[in-house]
């Protein structure tokens, strides 16, 4: 069947009318197909066809790609899996090493020098085992390699280290390669490209036929506009034959009736024309379009729900439990489970508790947890918490939303008492030996919605008509029913500049419409129609630093 008619295909009997109605319900089920890479010698991907061109252009590894060298006369071209070996020898490597710039749009590698024991300094969100696919930066800090360097910035995507693929790494896997210290470190990196221009809003004129069948509504309401001549499609009603067909669409101008010109005319004249007509009526329609912006053309969830091209596979199922322990499951799955601790203690007695955390701290405003705790205190004598612990309350006393002095002040009052009844959420991540605890991203995503602190964000759509990030999740997604995340966020847009938004923040409102439990495309939609001031309620976790 010809890709242009694919559909689903419902029919329906009505005995009034002694006839079968057909209802065409476009459903993408091309893009829903699943595919093997074409690229079979170096790649073993099975991914949704929507996915391929995406996929083709920045990850397989059988792509075949030029030396980043090529243009000091580098012949090299080849998979890119033999990219990175073949950088190592290349008779071109030490003319310009390492200061290969990184260009918007387009894949990048280049070196980042490295004192002993100098981080890169960068905070990361992503993993094959989240709903973002892929490893972003979510922050460069001032005192690490990258910031020395100069070249990448948050919102970048790091497709390679050393030879090893991220692409294929879960969010732990990639911090700990990242962390590996290396003199050279080689990335290979992917940067988004805001658009240049706002491209015309296209106007599509379209011509539609519907035929008449008696004891059916055509079921299409009219209206005009104050600010402007014409009638407009208002609305289908649900079930007439209008909505049946599916071509007409709301806000279509409608430009003729059965050839005559209503571009200037008022509703009346129109009704006139549909009702006059005994068989079928012929629209003329003029639809406009706003042009795809890198907010919503680079958003992807890994299924054609969200259909949105930018975005990689994983091979692994990542999004849901399996027997199959090599495949990551999504740290979504879990959520912290709370617990009340009864703790007798001497009067004169601290804790023996180090804490970090609260409102207002250094990585960003979030829940109390301990970093540290000393064996012989009489927290340590109870072996009942452990470092990463989530505080709640002490005493019922709420920790909660506390600047970081208050609940050290709010800890220490607590403290004076004989016993302590601690309400705690039982972290599923922590650390051993005598070094601090540092959660992760994926630590923050585990904790219930009480620990959440929403922000307001309010952004204006740049010239070019983009917001300036992109997104993935929702409920719709075949991985199962995801929260709206924020995917990366492109350079010189209104998100980069505003400079709150982050990469792995969770979407909750936009403009009032919640976002909580809907579906990918709707998410889009709601972006794509906001204009003006758009505010968006923003949960916004750090990323793992490293």
């Amino acid at each position: 069947m010809p890709a242009a008619v694919v559909a689903s295909i419902m029919t329906s009997y009505t005995a009034e009318d002694n006839h079968f109605s057909v209802l065409l319900s476009p459903s993408r089920l091309l893009d829903k197909l699943l595919v093997v890479c074409p690229n079979v010698d170096y790649c073993e991907e099975v991914l949704t066809r929507c996915e391929l061109e995406a996929h083709l252009l920045h990850r397989c590894r059988g792509a075949v790609t030029r030396c980043i060298k090529s243009s000091l006369g580098c012949t090299f071209q080849g998979p890119r899996s033999a990219l990175q070996s073949h950088l190592w020898e290349c008779p071109y490597r030490d003319q310009n090493a390492g200061k290969n710039p990184v260009t918007d749009g387009e894949v990048s590698t280049i070196e980042v020098q490295r004192q002993e024991g100098e981080s890169l300094g960068i905070s990361v969100v992503g993993g094959c085992d989240t709903p973002l696919v892929c490893t972003v930066i979510q922050e460069v800090f001032s005192d690490g390699a990258i910031a020395h360097d100069g070249r990448l910035m948050a919102g970048d995507q790091i497709l390679e280290v050393n030879g090893e693929d991220l692409t294929q790494a879960t969010h732990h896997q990639a911090a700990a390669i990242l962390a590996q210290f290396f003199p050279v470190c080689r990335l290979t990196v992917y940067r988004e490209r805001a658009e240049e221009n706002r491209p015309i809003e296209k106007e599509e004129i379209l011509k539609i036929t519907l035929c008449k069948h008696k004891g059916r509504q055509l079921g299409i309401k009219l209206v005009g506009k104050r600010n402007g001549p014409g009638v407009y499609i208002l609305t289908l009603i649900p079930g007439s034959l209008a909505a049946a067909d599916g071509r007409l669409k709301m806000d279509d101008r409608v430009l003729e009736i059965n050839g005559q010109d209503v571009s200037y005319g008022t509703q009346e004249q129109a009704a006139a024309l549909i009702t006059a007509s005994p068989a079928r009526v012929q629209f003329v329609v003029a639809r406009r379009s706003r042009p795809q912006t890198p907010d919503i053309i680079r958003s992807a969830s890994g299924d054609s729900g969200a259909g949105l091209p930018g975005a990689s596979s994983s091979k692994y199922s990542v999004f849901t439990h399996s027997e199959d322990q090599d495949k990551p499951v999504t740290p979504l799955s879990f959520i912290c489970q709370e617990k009340i601790v009864t703790i007798h203690k001497d009067p004169s007695e601290t804790l023996g508790v180090s804490i970090a955390g609260g409102l207002g701290s250094q990585r960003g405003d979030t829940p109390i947890y301990i970093t540290n705790i000393n064996p012989l205190g009489c927290v340590g004598r109870t072996n009942v918490l452990k470092k990463g612990d989530i505080l709640l309350s002490i005493n019922s006393n709420n920790l909660l939303h506390l600047s970081h002095p208050e609940s050290v002040k709010q800890i220490r009052k607590s403290s004076e008492a004989k016993v302590l009844s601690l309400r705690v959420y039982d972290a599923r991540e922590t650390s051993q030996g005598e070094h601090n605890f540092v959660p992760s991203w994926i630590y923050w995503l585990q904790m219930p919605t009480a620990c959440r602190l929403v922000k307001t964000i309010t952004l204006l759509r740049s010239p070019t008509g983009s917001l300036g990030f992109s997104i993935v999740g929702g409920m719709d997604c075949s991985h199962g029913s995801l929260p709206i995340f924020v995917k990366s966020v492109v350079p010189d847009t209104p998100a980069a500049k505003d400079g709150r938004l982050k990469c792995g923040d969770i979407l909750l409102a936009v403009n009032d419409q919640s976002l909580r439990t809907i579906s990918h495309s709707a998410a889009v939609a709601i972006l794509k129609l906001a204009d003006g001031a758009i505010t968006l309620s923003v949960v916004s976790w750090p990323g793992t630093v490293v």
